[in-house]
């Protein structure tokens, strides 16, 4: 190898580690520094569960439902006795999307059981029931389109105690 070769490698070496001894670390003002927010949240929050009662009662008809509230998940009981027609007793099991209930209800009537869709809208505590439509489905009676349910004053059921 030659000597000028050699001086030259030595020399370009010496050079650069001459520049990586003399570089600090830069010392920054952290009178400005914002802290992070370090507070721990639960990837999956506790569930508030709740129990709320609402009663319809209009000259001798009257609706009664219990509503169990998990979350988005929903289960309960509801009573219909219209008189002098038949009366439907059941449970229920849905989801609540917003401020609209939808749900399954299985209920007898008159020694038979039978299952439908139930679809009320939650509106200043009270709980409106939505009529439309239905059509026989699966062994079930389905809402043919819920875009088109009307939510009238005809069912308004009103908050009350829990029994």
């Amino acid at each position: 190898m030659k000597p000028s070769t050699l001086l030259i490698a030595f020399i370009a070496f010496f050079i650069t580690s001459c520049n990586n001894e003399n570089k600090s670390p830069a010392v920054s003002d952290t009178t400005e520094m914002i802290a992070e927010d370090t507070t721990f949240t639960a990837t999956n929050p506790v569930i508030k569960k709740t129990t709320e009662c609402y009663q319809f009662v209009q000259n001798k008809d009257t609706v009664s439902m219990k509503l169990n509230i998990e979350g988005e998940e929903l289960t309960g009981d509801l009573n219909y006795k219209w008189f002098e027609k038949d009366r439907n007793s059941g449970t229920f099991a849905g989801e609540m999307k917003g401020d609209t209930i939808i749900a399954e209800y299985l209920f007898d009537s008159e020694g038979i059981r039978s299952v439908r869709d139930i679809v009320f809208i939650r509106k200043d505590g009270k709980l409106y029931e939505g009529f439309g439509h239905t059509s026989e489905k699966g062994g079930k009676m389905v809402f043919t389109d819920r875009s088109q349910l009307k939510f009238g004053d005809a069912v308004v059921l009103s908050k009350v105690p829990c029994n």
